[in-house]
């Protein structure tokens, strides 16, 4: 009998053990957070069209990654965009990380959840990136596109305060009858040198080759260094511009931008009358001298498709909000809703203008 009841207890404290085990994993799961989770992945099981209140359920926290340091013109239209969604669709949280390194940010955002609460922030720029060799991440391959949260801003072309040469044109004849006098500051194998790059080779072909390319990244280098003449040219953005011209530190050019950029939307855009010398490439006779570079908003590429769908009305809602368009404008940047379908075909020409770009520089490896 005393053997029995051993045996009975001792197979009673096992039993207890086994529940209490039982117990201690399922409380590991946060239940709130899970269940909002839960309820976006669920998402992910059909191709019927969804609402943002389907991907995004009440308590549920979406991440954006920014592959680029806090402050800068990145994280910046990341906030004034999650500041908007925020007033849009109370009860769901946004969450913005920075990364430093730009590739981690990158490689965080492609092997996130496709679940609809993950998503990057970069512009076309990261295209020429990857067929530069200088990121292994392709934005066309590795991502979904999700939409367009601005269609990026003029940059004024900006020269030393002694230039001898005053509009593009002036430019143009100056480095056919100086070879490889004129010297370009600009972030090498980047967005800003494929911008310059469009006005240069607009000029003539080849133009891009009489020309010496040097590494000058950020914008406060590129004013000082043009202002003191250690570099000849480089871009910036127009209200720096304005500020060291009415100085007399530079010489304005003209600008560059998307095809939208004119002395009228640029002007309205900035709410201040520009004088002819910011005038873009096409009002100064050179019709190529344009750069599309918009800002995309990505998702991992196995995000179904009718969430990518129903966030990309979430962004479009977004640019409408009062807030959203204020801080675009206070940084010189065009931003309109882009529907789903019109921000593939936006992604695919932008990609082949990087490609063309890449090809032109000679620095396409891929």
């Amino acid at each position: 009998m005393k053997k029995f009841l051993a045996l009975l207890l001792a197979l009673t404290m096992s039993l207890s053990l086994v529940a209490c085990s039982g117990s201690s994993d399922a409380a590991q799961e946060p239940a709130a957070d899970s269940s909002a989770s839960d309820a976006a992945a669920d998402t992910t099981a059909s191709d019927e069209p969804l609402t943002i209140e389907d991907v995004w359920p009440a308590g549920t926290t979406v991440y954006i990654d920014v592959p680029a340091k806090a402050g800068g013109g990145t994280d910046l239209y990341t906030r004034y965009l999650t500041q908007a969604l925020g007033e849009l669709y109370e009860g769901v949280n946004f969450v913005v990380t920075n990364y430093d390194t730009t590739e981690v940010g990158r490689e965080n955002a492609k092997n996130a959840d496709p679940d609809g609460t993950h998503f990057l922030v970069h512009h076309a720029g990261a295209c020429l990136e990857y067929l530069s060799g200088s990121t292994n991440v392709n934005s066309m391959e590795d991502y979904a596109t999700v939409g367009v949260i601005n269609l990026g801003g003029p940059q004024a072309i900006i020269a030393r305060p002694d230039a001898p040469y005053s509009n593009f044109e002036e430019l143009g004849e100056y480095i056919a009858e100086h070879p490889g006098e004129v010297v370009i500051g600009c972030s090498l194998g980047g967005a800003s040198q494929a911008a310059i790059y469009s006005v240069i080779e607009g000029l003539g072909e080849g133009y891009g080759e009489m020309v010496n390319w040097v590494q000058c990244s950020s914008e406060a280098d590129k004013l000082t260094q043009t202002a003191s003449g250690s570099i000849d040219i480089a871009n910036c953005s127009i209200p720096n511009a304005q500020g060291y011209e009415a100085d007399g530190r530079l010489t304005i050019l003209g600008t560059v931008g998307p095809e939208v950029s004119t002395l009228e939307s640029m002007s309205e855009l900035l709410g201040t009358e520009l004088t002819e010398n910011y005038a873009s490439g096409p009002e100064q006779g050179i019709p190529d001298a344009t750069f599309e570079c918009s800002y995309y908003i990505w998702a991992p590429k196995d995000t179904p498709e009718n969430v990518c769908r129903a966030v990309n009305e979430a962004i479009c809602a977004a640019c409408e909000v009062q807030s959203y368009i204020d801080g675009n404008k206070a940084m010189a940047t065009f931003v309109e809703p882009v529907d789903y379908d019109t921000a593939q075909e936006t992604f695919q020409r932008e990609w082949g203008i990087m490609e063309t770009r890449a090809e032109q520089m000679g620095i396409k490896v891929r």
